[in-house]
């Protein structure tokens, strides 16, 4: 007697690569795309943009697009956003080009000058109207740097918001808190190195094998809660400890009480049981609302021994904090942008 299952073929099924961009967009975003091809990143393209040719001929990118050369002549837009956004306007049809096939696009910038804070919200608009998933990642002038340049920085927030599924911002007067007696460049630099490692380690997520897999369906999931999010990222040698470091990140100042939804992918050698995971899952999933969407992974590594690795990607959480005031140095990014929201 024949099997019940005889006859019964594994369907052919042409396999979709996941296409995933990380753009820099004007000379901050620029510079942490410099990062992230020195560290490397196999399974993602980078793209750097910029109006200032000097800047981007030194910004190591295999890929590397000068905007508004008929506007700029190369030099740069002089801090105008609205020359920034025009030069973008005006690549509208190569900018569509380079994101027809994209799934997911991570733009990296930093807000305040022309290009970033004009161009990438128009970057932003093209990559999602061409059916990409647009995550942003953006960092806020110092404080140093004057009222008026924050203002153009908070203008651009507003707009970038507007155009991204969802939005990370990284305010560069916390980095003080940490750096204030390093030299400028390597401050500057673990900023740079943070955002690289974000990115690196959530394209790892979703295009590497895993014991328990999160994929790109995952991500559009929670990304689908839309609005303001945060990236966690902890390490340590227990569950506690990690949710410690990721929680206390003084880069990434964010709380995260009744988020929406979360993406979280831990790692570990052969010591990380089930019980551990699950600790650091539950830790995290009471801090957000209770319909919380919560999506996890699990992958054991090499070289891992004796230590656990959590990055989670939070999103919907709330705008406006109660009772603190807004647009002040340091403030996290619900409050920046609660004042500059609808």
């Amino acid at each position: 007697m024949g099997s019940r299952f005889e006859g019964m073929d594994e369907p052919e099924v042409e396999l979709h690569e996941l296409n995933i961009l990380v753009v820099g967009c004007g000379g901050g975003g620029c510079n942490s795309i410099h990062r992230l091809n020195l560290i490397g990143i196999a399974a993602a393209t980078t793209i750097a943009i910029n109006t200032d040719q000097k800047s981007l001929k030194a910004t190591e990118c295999p890929n590397r697009l000068l905007l508004g050369v008929e506007y700029t002549k190369g030099l740069g837009t002089g801090g105008r956003p609205d020359i920034g956004e025009e030069c973008a306007l005006n690549a509208s049809p190569m900018l569509s080009k380079i994101f027809q096939d994209a799934d997911l696009v991570f733009i990296v910038t930093g807000l305040g000058g022309g290009t970033g804070t004009g161009a990438s919200p128009v970057v932003a608009d093209i990559a999602r109207r061409c059916g990409a998933m647009v995550i942003s990642i953006a960092t806020t002038p110092f404080s140093f740097e004057g009222a008026r340049r924050r203002n153009i920085a908070m203008k651009g927030l507003k707009r970038l918001r507007e155009a991204s599924n969802s939005l990370l911002v990284l305010d560069n007067d916390r980095l003080l808190d940490i750096v204030e007696n390093l030299p400028v460049d390597h401050g500057l630099a673990i900023i740079d190195q943070l955002i690289s490692e974000l990115i690196k380690g959530t394209v790892d997520i979703l295009t590497t094998a895993s014991l328990i897999n999160l994929d790109f369906a995952d991500l559009k999931t929670i990304m689908e809660q839309g609005g303001i999010s945060t990236i966690l990222y902890g390490e340590n040698a227990d569950p506690e400890g990690v949710v410690r470091d990721a929680i206390n990140s003084p880069l990434l100042d964010v709380d995260i009480k009744g988020g929406t939804g979360a993406l979280i992918h831990i790692s570990g050698g052969s010591n990380l049981t089930m019980r551990r995971a699950n600790k650091i899952v539950s830790s995290i999933t009471k801090m957000l609302d209770d319909e919380a969407t919560v999506k996890f992974g699990v992958r054991v590594e090499e070289g891992m021994e004796g230590n656990i690795r959590m990055i989670a990607i939070v999103t919907g959480i709330s705008e406006v904090v109660d009772g603190m005031p807004t647009g002040a140095p340091g403030d996290d990014l619900g409050k920046v942008l609660g004042k500059y929201g609808p």
